[in-house]
């Protein structure tokens, strides 16, 4: 957390962007590292991620609005930081959405990538890499754009060769270190799984989801579960 608080209080009065803002957590996490923030607004293209997210937080700073990416409708230089938080593996073009995240990119402002990764897991994070594999794989079946995380490699290569901006820093986040797992949250885990198995019911391929959530289910009883390893990665003119 240290580089993200510097990162945040290298700037003054920081008008800030969340593109694909969700249940807003990124948000949570950038204004608890520093709070002189100027503004803050995040974007996502579901109605009830901004419902939920406007009824979450009360600070008049901090806006949500329904928009795509692809199209934004800020004028260009407007924001300082713009971040895209586990949500590079969901963009369908994401050389037109980085095209489009420079131009409302204010000089001197940077654009900030939190990104799940594919590699360098233990075992225990494996479990949550395919609990989310598996619910991309059910997204794609009912016709949403969600592919499977990336490699470190893969991430860095996305930002490089389809931006013009420049890598400025890049490092590790590990989100946590558990050394157990309750029964609760082995629990929770499972249910989980189940709410997103409920989403293909009425599939061709329900059996072939059934029996891989069973697989998955498996392998956390066996090896635990624990968050997988985020990069952050920072881009800039």
């Amino acid at each position: 957390m240290r580089k993200l608080r510097r990162l945040m209080k290298s700037f003054e009065d920081t008008r800030i962007l969340d593109i694909g803002t969700g249940n807003g957590n990124f948000i949570r996490i950038l204004t608890s590292l520093d709070d002189g923030f100027k503004s803050v607004v995040g974007i996502d293209l579901l109605s009830g991620a901004i419902k939920v997210c406007k009824s979450g937080f009360n600070d008049e700073r901090i806006k949500f609005m329904k928009m795509d990416a692809l199209k934004m409708d800020f004028e260009d230089n407007s924001f300082d930081i713009i971040s895209l938080s586990n949500s590079l593996h969901h963009l369908d073009d994401i050389s037109a959405t980085l095209k489009e995240m420079e131009r409302v990119l204010a000089p001197g402002g940077v654009l900030l990538f939190c990104e799940m990764r594919s590699n360098n897991l233990t075992k225990k994070q494996k479990s949550h890499l395919k609990m989310h594999h598996y619910a991309a794989e059910i997204d794609r079946e009912r016709g949403s754009v969600h592919y499977e995380t990336f490699t470190d490699k893969e991430i860095l290569n996305h930002l490089t060769e389809k931006s013009s901006l420049d890598i400025k820093d890049v490092w590790e986040f590990v989100v946590t270190d558990k050394e157990e797992i309750t029964p609760k949250e082995i629990e929770w885990l499972f249910e989980t799984i189940d709410r997103v198995q409920e989403r293909v019911e009425g599939s061709e391929k329900r059996e072939y989801f059934r029996k891989k959530a069973d697989k998955i289910k498996n392998y956390i009883r066996k090896y635990g579960f624990d968050s997988a390893t985020q990069l952050i990665v920072v881009i800039g003119k």
